[in-house]
């Protein structure tokens, strides 16, 4: 693997996260101050990135962030002290969490199921850790609906776009994925965000409940 390539896809995608994090703010914002604001306790994150949702915690909860690719933790830090949140870094990949089992009070990952190796593993890890009751908040861009010229663009962009990113899918069915979890009750809303969401305009948002 070439590492300095590898270090510049990073720091490309870690740019990319902050330009439009105040664009997701605004589609997405009120849910995510709803659900991510709401929870109290301990919340393990995983696939933070630079720390787009670091605004949203509410005082006093503890975030335990799971983030295994070093070049996004400066800007982590400095978004969670910005916005006053107790923060915990551990450089872990989201398929074996060093968290022990039903101590989180809520677990969020967003845009994260895209860029995992094994996306079925992290949804189990979330259940794994999350207490009685708890939930999971998610939201990711997903595969576009069949026969659409967007699926086709995906078809075409997958392998470059999985290359410049760090391994995310653009096409990949999440939604079932979520579905044949181990979750007790799932709650799944479909967006789309147009034209200006190219080849990435259609996603999901929504929680799970343990």
């Amino acid at each position: 693997m070439d590492l300095a390539k590898q270090k510049w896809r990073s720091r490309f995608e870690a740019w990319l996260l902050d330009a439009s994090a105040d664009a997701n703010h605004a589609t997405q914002g009120d849910r995510k101050a709803e659900v991510i604001g709401a929870m109290t306790g301990t919340v393990v994150e995983i696939g933070p990135g630079t720390g787009v949702n670091m605004r949203y915690y509410a005082s006093g909860v503890k975030v335990i962030a799971i983030e295994p690719n070093p070049v996004m933790h400066q800007r982590l830090h400095a978004q969670a002290d910005a916005h006053g949140v107790d923060l915990e870094v551990r450089t872990l990949q989201g398929e074996h969490l060093d968290v022990d089992d039903q101590s989180a009070d809520g677990v969020v990952g967003t845009l994260l199921l895209c860029g995992v190796e094994e996306p079925q593993q992290v949804i189990a890890e979330a259940h794994r850790i999350l207490k009685p009751g708890g939930t999971y908040f998610f939201t990711e861009h997903v595969e576009a609906p069949p026969s659409t010229r967007t699926r086709g663009l995906q078809r075409v962009l997958r392998r470059p776009h999985r290359w410049l990113f760090n391994g995310c899918r653009i096409d990949q069915d999440t939604a079932s994925l979520l579905r044949a979890g181990p979750f007790a009750s799932i709650d799944i809303d479909e967006y789309d965000r147009g034209a200006a969401g190219l080849y990435v305009r259609h996603g999901l948002i929504g929680t799970a409940t343990k």
